[in-house]
């Protein structure tokens, strides 16, 4: 189960980009330096947290072996955090309609936040239990 996630989070996180670079040229969005910051920090920890998730699910040894640990912990945090950002979008998608999508969306979305953690997390105890 975890390659196949690791692969499918990896390619999410390809399809992404490539997406939204296409509709920030096709739009010509131009962006805050607060939104490029920000914007620059999300792409890093989803780059890291793919490599940490395909380096689990393959069994693989990615230096640097202290980083693993700390990161798990702050990915943690900051999706805990989108993950109660979604749950309260989810109560106000319930408020104005269409409740099965809604059900949806969340259950998807916790349930990736979830995995995504769990595998960083599970690979910096690893590395940790190695050194």
């Amino acid at each position: 189960m975890w390659k196949v996630f690791a692969v499918l989070y990896s390619l999410a996180f390809a399809i992404g980009l490539v997406f939204a670079g296409y509709v920030m040229l096709s739009l010509g969005v131009q962006l805050t330096s607060s939104t490029k910051i920000i914007g620059g920090a999300i792409k890093a920890m989803t780059l890291v947290t793919a490599i940490g998730l395909v380096a689990y699910a393959f069994n693989l040894h990615v230096p640097p072996f202290g980083f693993w640990r700390p990161f798990g912990w702050l990915l943690g945090i900051a999706l805990g955090c989108l993950s109660l950002l979604n749950i309260v979008r989810f109560v106000g998608l319930l408020e104005g309609g269409d409740n099965f999508t809604s059900l949806l969306w969340i259950s998807m979305s916790l349930l990736v936040n979830y995995f995504s953690w769990l595998g960083v997390w599970r690979y910096g105890r690893r590395l940790s239990a190695i050194a």
